[in-house]
């Protein structure tokens, strides 16, 4: 099993881990991104190869504006992202979100979940089930990214991220992900403002 802490947990994040919720929060990235230094309750992670940015856009978003952009402007292997750390029971599960790829080549735009053996996303938790859904389009239109999973026995929470990816390939030059509209369809709940 593979740790935690190895995928996730490292210096770039900005404050201590909340306890998970029932609910994905903001999922619209709606929230007034004003007031804080980034998206309410979306915690970012820089790639250390720098080059990467993170933030609320206010006129890109789907189905109305405002998305959280993820981007980077260096060459070769970098990952940066978007992420939520959630509540999940065993049994089946659907995530969903909209993203709009405007990308170099060698780069991609990625749904991720990372189901773990704790009710938390504490380092020492273990992954018990990993799966990515990668954009097909790259045309600056929004797609679904979707995904769909049984959590397995021992499931207790689960880190959802918003990724932008490059190879070893890839060049410098800017390259594009604008997320939007994460669903979560399982025993969880969203809340009265989702779109």
């Amino acid at each position: 099993m593979q740790a935690l802490a190895s995928l996730l947990l490292a210096a770039a994040w900005m404050e201590p881990l909340p306890p998970p919720l029932a609910t994905l929060r903001n999922p619209d990235f709606d929230t007034d991104p004003v007031t804080a230094p980034a998206p309410t309750n979306w915690r970012w992670y820089l790639d250390s190869g720098a080059g990467g940015e993170l933030y609320w856009d206010a006129s890109v978003g789907s189905p109305t504006a405002g998305s959280g952009r993820v981007r980077n402007y260096r060459s070769g292997a970098r990952e940066d992202f978007w992420a939520q750390c959630v509540k999940l029971a065993p049994g089946p599960f659907t995530l969903r979100a909209a993203v709009s790829s405007q990308l170099k080549a060698d780069a991609s735009c990625e749904l991720r979940i990372q189901v773990l053996n704790r009710t938390d996303c504490n380092t020492s938790a273990g992954v018990l089930l990993a799966a990515t859904a990668v954009n097909t389009l790259n045309n600056a239109g929004f797609e679904t990214l979707e995904i769909n999973r049984s959590a397995p026995p021992g499931s207790g929470a689960a880190w959802v991220s918003l990724i932008h990816r490059q190879t070893a390939a890839a060049i410098p030059g800017y390259s594009y992900c604008y997320f939007d509209h994460v669903e979560w369809d399982s025993a969880l709940l969203f809340t009265d403002s989702f779109e």
